[in-house]
């Protein structure tokens, strides 16, 4: 976490990128699987006034928490790829921007003060039965699913986890059928759902999280991508300044409760052409995520 102070009455650009879930590695061998990657990070930007004195707090997004097995979220919101074997990979984080500072980054009150969200994409997955599951890509205002999988040999379909809304973490991977059908954990405010023990991967973290990878005999399933916001931007869906973790009300409409609310807003998601921080375009982002805060003018 960083904090921001503003030195002026100032306008400022913010710009936001969340983070890849994390790649799903190739073999030990060499030869049954090559790298299958993470869903890509989505990204969100806007200009807004800042007052002298004005403190942010700056979350960025980590990538991956590294191999199985392993049951850590990836900081601020992937989910946690709670694997037994090297394939599972945990969802990529969100990076956002806070008007309150948290003891911990998922601490409540602090992810509702967040004006800003670019969401993580999901973790990727290798499939026993030869499919590679990229992880779902960060949303935009809807995340996308995890890979879909074939039904299992008993011809039980498995659900793949959803993407986030702006109104609700995506669901994990779901076959519903007891022990042998184990299904991933659903995302919810702020943070990605954990995979499936044993195989599934973690949903990217955001607005909202995605949903965990889940797992059907000899499928498993990757993780879905998270939501991003941006307060003023159409289509986002805010939050009450009343709400508390087990009862969110949303506003319908998207200014922040603070009042800070962005102009020239733009939201990209994860599938589509960006700005690379350090110059240049990527197809959504790979890696870490980012933020840069650019001085614009005073305000008048």
């Amino acid at each position: 976490m960083q904090t921001f102070t503003a030195p002026l009455n100032t306008n400022y650009k913010i710009e936001c990128w969340g983070a890849q879930g994390g790649n799903s590695p190739q073999d030990s061998n060499n030869k049954y699987f090559n790298v299958v990657y993470g869903g890509k990070g989505g990204y969100c930007s806007g200009m807004i006034s800042l007052s002298n004195g004005l403190v942010f707090y700056i979350y960025v997004g980590q990538s991956d928490v590294g191999q199985a097995p392993i049951s850590q979220k990836s900081f601020n919101g992937g989910g946690a790829p709670i694997g037994l074997w090297d394939y599972p990979r945990s969802g990529g984080g969100a990076t956002d921007v806070r008007l309150i500072e948290g003891n911990t980054w998922d601490d409540f009150g602090s992810l509702k003060s967040r004006i800003i969200v670019a969401a993580g994409g999901g973790g990727a997955q290798h499939f026993d039965n030869g499919i590679n599951g990229e992880g779902g890509y960060a949303g935009g205002l809807l995340g996308q699913n995890g890979h879909y999988v074939t039904p299992s040999s008993d011809n039980t379909p498995y659900l793949v986890a959803t993407g986030a809304t702006q109104t609700s973490g995506g669901a994990g991977g779901d076959a519903s059928h007891g022990e042998q059908y184990l299904n991933g954990y659903d995302g919810t405010f702020g943070i990605g759902g954990d995979g499936e023990y044993g195989y599934g991967s973690g949903g990217g973290g955001g607005y909202y999280g995605g949903g965990g990878g889940g797992h059907c005999l000899g499928t498993v399933g990757s993780g879905s991508g998270g939501s991003s916001f941006i307060s003023g931007y159409t289509g986002c869906d805010a939050i009450d300044e009343s709400s508390i973790e087990d009862h969110i009300v949303h506003t319908g409409q998207p200014n922040h409760y603070s009042g800070k609310v962005f102009t020239n807003p733009v939201m990209i998601a994860g599938n589509a052409t960006m700005p690379k921080p350090k110059g240049g375009t990527e197809t959504g982002h790979s890696g870490d995520g980012y933020c840069i805060i650019s001085w614009i003018s005073p305000s008048l």
